[in-house]
């Protein structure tokens, strides 16, 4: 996948989309599959803004059984099922595990109630062929095996326990490059760091947009037949460049997850708190916190409050993290969490149902939603996609491209994205894959025969390939995290990654558990350096950029870090 400005000049296509984050990555793949000519631009790196932030779960919808909506269950389960079939080296099963309370909507008998019918919804789950996908029924435990998985909760009132299982992702970022990549493989041209700064319109319609590639400062102009605003909490935005301002308009609450030092090994838990602070209007309420066991860590989240700013103005302060960590401890006592136990603050933006006023209690959107622009503000050949949840970006992209086909007068072509499996994912039974790995790789460090397996999964040659060719490839960029030298070459040669961010933040693990050091950022910056041919003025600013970059993303402050600036 390579990044080419000309040929997104060049080529008209039938369907440009606007937006690198899973949605947009899924219907661009989706489309291309389908026969469609597609171009896909981000105005930074793909999966930089909102998909960046996630609790790594692929849900079963087992929480929108209180909404009595089974059709909205049904659905989560089947994507849950799709997503373990077309990325079987990074989407796995999940054990979670909540509490049970006398208070009815939590008791036993609610529980059992709800895993049963779960369970009926689902029956089909363990359908996939490989065996590691299969998931178990639904249990009630006692109140003595609740609390003794859970030590550190408060046992005030437990009376037993509910398990369940939904799936996890191994690595959010690179199941999202996995898919453009799929998307790029299927004939899409896909670039970073290319802003639309306004749209082509001719009789009230949209034939293109024009755009500010933001790494050379040229403009270009990109024409295709339909355009898909796949923007997020920017879409209203992306829609004033079209002079446009639809009643179709985002609510934007922010979303912000903690990663920390791992509290929990076993199951993922849900576990009450009680808040009556300003964060949420100063009204008392329960709400679940999530805490998900991942890589040696703990993600927990998710809090949400109004946001009627302006996406690009956001900034999660200190008092934020502080309020959560307080929160989280007075929830699980057991978790005692300080301020330097977080190693990441995840933070981005999710649709709400709209308020009359700044504070409350959030009311998140339950379902993704599609705006045909031609009804609402008489403007052909413009779409918008209001994403919801990673679990159902696929499905939300089939039915996308299923409005554009028939805008723009196409055979109604079969979505093929529930079954082809995405970059990496040509896996029959993903225990089998691994045993053979470690056989095949024998004389490789045992973290690193598993993170390719789950990484890269079928392309791992892609980075062997580097290794046969210069052996010094294969040494790890430091002594501390499993990612080799070579992942930092063919990130560069053909993932597109034309930032020093691009590769500590998305492309490889460097600073996904935020244990990112000067060493590794340094080495990194280096092979940038020869690949790109930076100079060391060029080098050096990249670490700085890119170390105040994981300093934000941290949350610290300049007190607690220092930015390793004039490496030489």
């Amino acid at each position: 996948m390579h990044r080419d400005l000309q040929q997104l000049e060049n080529e008209k296509f039938d369907l440009l989309v606007i937006g690198g984050g899973i949605y947009g990555a899924c219907v661009a793949w989706d489309a291309a599959l389908r026969g469609l000519t597609v171009g896909l631009i981000d105005q930074g790196d793909f999966g930089q803004a909102t998909s960046a932030n996630s609790l790594k779960i692929i849900h079963g919808g087992l929480r929108y059984l209180q909404d009595g909506n089974p059709w909205l269950m049904r659905k989560m389960s089947v994507e849950r099922m799709n997503w373990m079939r077309i990325a079987p080296q990074l989407v796995h099963p999940l054990a979670c595990l909540t509490p049970t309370y006398h208070r009815l909507t939590r008791s036993k008998s609610a529980y059992t109630a709800g895993l049963l019918i779960n369970d009926l919804i689902s029956f089909d789950r363990n359908r996939l062929a490989d065996p590691q996908k299969h998931l178990p029924k639904g249990q009630i435990l006692t109140r003595k095996s609740c609390i003794d998985r859970l030590p550190g909760i408060r046992p005030d009132g437990i009376t037993g326990g509910a398990l369940w299982y939904d799936a996890q992702i191994f690595n959010s970022e690179r199941l999202l490059l996995s898919i453009v990549l799929s998307a790029a493989q299927a004939g899409a041209v896909a670039a970073n760091y290319v802003k639309a700064t306004r749209f082509l319109i001719r009789n009230q319609t949209v034939y293109g947009i024009q755009a500010l590639d933001q790494l050379s400062g040229q403009e270009l102009e990109i024409q295709a037949r339909c355009v898909i605003n796949c923007t997020g909490a920017w879409m209203d935005e992306i829609l004033a460049l079209a002079g446009a301002t639809s009643n179709k308009r985002v609510e934007r609450s922010t979303a912000i997850n903690l990663v920390t030092r791992q509290i929990l090994a076993g199951p993922a838990v849900g576990f009450l708190s009680q808040t009556s602070d300003s964060l949420h209007g100063g009204t008392e309420k329960s709400r679940m916190i999530f805490m998900t066991p991942w890589r040696g860590c703990s993600i927990i989240g998710t809090i949400h409050e109004p946001y009627p700013g302006k996406p690009d103005d956001f900034e999660v302060s200190e008092e934020t993290i502080q309020k959560f960590l307080a929160e989280i401890n007075l929830a699980y006592p057991g978790a005692e969490l300080e301020r330097e136990d977080v190693c990441y603050v995840h933070h981005g933006f999710l649709p709400m149902v709209a308020q009359n006023n700044s504070t409350g209690p959030v009311r998140l959107l339950r379902e993704s939603q599609i705006h045909d622009h031609q009804k609402d503000v008489q403007l052909a050949g413009l779409v918008s996609i209001v994403g919801v949840k990673y679990t159902t970006a696929r499905k939300t992209a089939q039915e996308a491209v299923d409005l554009v086909l028939k805008k723009l007068g196409h055979k109604n072509a079969v979505c093929k994205t529930q079954a082809a499996p995405v970059y990496g994912g040509q896996i029959a039974d993903f225990q089998q894959f691994q045993s053979e790995l470690k056989n095949t790789l024998a004389g490789m460090d045992a973290d690193l025969v598993e993170y390719l397996a789950h990484a890269y999964g079928s392309s791992h040659p892609d980075i062997l390939t580097y290794i046969r060719l210069d052996p010094v490839l294969g040494k790890r960029i430091s002594g501390r995290a499993p990612i080799l030298r070579a992942e930092v070459v063919h990130a560069i040669r053909e993932e597109m990654a034309v930032k020093l961010t691009d590769i500590v933040f998305r492309r490889t693990e460097l600073a996904s558990t935020g244990k990112l050091d000067v060493t590794s950022l340094t080495a990194c910056a280096q092979i940038m350096a020869e690949e790109l041919g930076w100079d060391l003025a060029a080098k050096n600013q990249a670490i700085s950029e890119t170390w105040a970059a994981f300093r934000a993303i941290h949350g610290m402050t300049e007190a607690q870090s220092l930015a390793p600036i004039g490496v030489s």
